[in-house]
């Protein structure tokens, strides 16, 4: 069983380092008395960066674990790993609050006698032999007895909360002594989804394969959106400075060029020239705030410009230092261009092609087999093995896709997929399903379904086990995402990374 965010472990090296009163700083406060911006709070309680708050002790305990593995805090990439090291440690004390705060509203406390066996069984008040000395107890003082039986109790009282939260790791009939339980018939359900698994075989159709006629003709039939414009532009930050540059150009005052170089921002063009590098009709209207405006600059001729236009970034004036370009659509690069528009603003266009080829596949396929429709086809054939209905690809349910299975990257979460594969009977070939994010269409092939044995016992440990997890990592969650967390990590990191 994987651990709750504290253990006994974790309040030994907390209490040692309030035992020792001294903590070698990996990482300390600026001098002249400055004090980090607070990281955030939990229920009103700050989480703030000083040597004596839960939140420094556990970022130097996770940077002597890095050390450990490693890495040197010296160097300039250490950098790099203060934000995870200050969000973990925030993450800890959070979870350590909220502990304390459930102990609080239980009214537990640990008791004294435990309280004083345990300390004697720690790393505390002990000779160079490793044994409790009573000498070294009385020769403390009252203000350390009582920081250490205050931070002990503290401690221990969150250990338990934890245990009735998340459970211990003595486990009876595989359920932990304490914590949330699971019913068989729960683990029963889940070893129901697991038990029917089905094999496939799979014809890809990459949409990278997108026929050069099939461009040419969308080109041919958008002209207009694929006209060359050659431009340069003056961006202001301001609309009045805008208006002011325009107002000058307009008088003589100043050439549009000179413009460019005294005004413009370099939002867009180039910084000494002005010279905007996408010219496609179709890349302005995303550089246009209004309507309509992608209009004014594209029928711009010759050395004409226009007024002040507004941008998401700036205030604009364009000029036109050359007449527009119809497209050449036997060259190349513009093909090339023509399918990168398709590609990320009118993907179903291509899907639709190959889903259509995907069809016409299917009926081969049905009327001879798989393995001949893929050769007239021309499409590569893959396999997936033995698979459960497990949508999202969760561990609480076994045989699930391989993600490092290009085809099958995005399946997880594909209604399509589950919905088409998981109701073909064996022998039986799909329609074709479209797999967006990974650019390809599929059709399928069911070669196989078979019922697995989880009638072990290994299987039910192992599942009892993920739902404990799962149930875990939900409380965690539930408390890192409450409204009583405050974070305020950007204010902290940023004054950090000014030292």
């Amino acid at each position: 069983m994987k651990k709750g965010f504290y253990s006994i472990g974790s309040i030994i090296i907390l209490l040692l380092a309030a035992i020792t009163f001294v903590l070698v700083p990996a990482i300390s406060e600026k001098a002249s008395g400055f004090r980090y911006p607070d990281y955030g709070s939990y229920n009103g309680r700050a989480i703030r960066f000083d040597e004596q708050s839960d939140f420094y002790k556990e970022a130097n305990y996770i940077i002597s674990q890095y050390e450990q593995n490693g890495v040197d805090f010296n160097s300039k990439e250490s950098k790099f790993y203060y934000s995870y090291i200050f969000n973990q440690a925030f993450q800890r004390v959070v979870l350590k609050y909220s502990l304390e705060d459930f102990s609080k509203s239980i009214g537990y406390n640990v008791p004294k006698g435990t309280l004083i066996k345990f300390l004697k069984l720690q790393n505390v008040f002990k000779d160079q032999s490793g044994e409790y000395s009573e000498a070294i107890y009385k020769n403390a003082t009252a203000a350390q007895k009582k920081e250490i039986y205050d931070a002990l109790t503290t401690e221990l009282n969150c250990f338990r909360s934890e245990q009735d939260l998340y459970g211990s790791n003595e486990l009876i009939n595989n359920e932990p002594l304490f914590g949330l339980k699971k019913s068989s018939s729960e683990i029963d359900f889940i070893k129901k989804m697991s038990k029917k698994v089905q094999s496939f075989e799979v014809a890809s159709f990459n949409l990278s394969n997108y026929p050069d006629s099939e461009k040419v003709a969308f080109g041919n039939a958008h002209k207009d959106i694929f006209k060359k414009l050659n431009l340069k532009v003056i961006s202001c930050d301001s609309k009045e400075k805008a208006n002011e540059v325009l107002k000058r150009i307009k008088n003589s005052e100043i050439t549009f060029e000179d413009a460019i170089t005294e005004y413009s921002t370099n939002y867009y063009g180039d910084e000494e020239t002005g010279i905007i590098g996408a010219s496609y009709k179709y890349q302005i209207s995303n550089a246009v705030v209004n309507p309509g405006d992608e209009e004014k600059i594209a029928s711009l001729a010759k050395d004409q410009y226009t007024d002040v236009i507004e941008t998401p970034s700036a205030y604009c004036i364009f000029k036109s230092f050359d007449d527009p370009i119809e497209a050449d659509f036997t060259d190349s690069k513009t093909i090339s261009d023509v399918y990168e528009y398709l590609l990320t603003r009118e993907k179903s266009i291509i899907e639709d092609y190959f889903t259509n080829l995907a069809k016409d596949f299917t009926a081969k396929a049905i009327s001879t087999s798989f393995d001949q429709a893929c050769s007239e086809f021309n499409v590569t054939k893959s396999d997936i093995p033995q698979v459960a209905l497990n949508y999202g690809n969760e561990t609480l349910i076994g045989k699930s896709f391989d993600q490092t299975d290009s085809i099958m990257n995005y399946v997880s979460t594909n209604d399509n997929f589950f919905k088409t594969a998981f109701k073909l009977k064996k022998d039986e070939i799909s329609s074709p399903i479209v797999l967006s994010g990974s650019n390809k269409v599929i059709v399928l092939k069911c070669t196989g379904i078979s019922e697995l044995d989880l009638s072990n016992e290994e299987s039910t440990n192992l599942i009892s086990s993920e739902l404990r997890n799962a149930t875990n990592n939900s409380i965690r969650r539930a408390i890192l995402t409450n409204d009583k967390v405050v974070d305020n990590s950007s204010e902290f990191m940023a004054a950090f990374n000014q030292e």
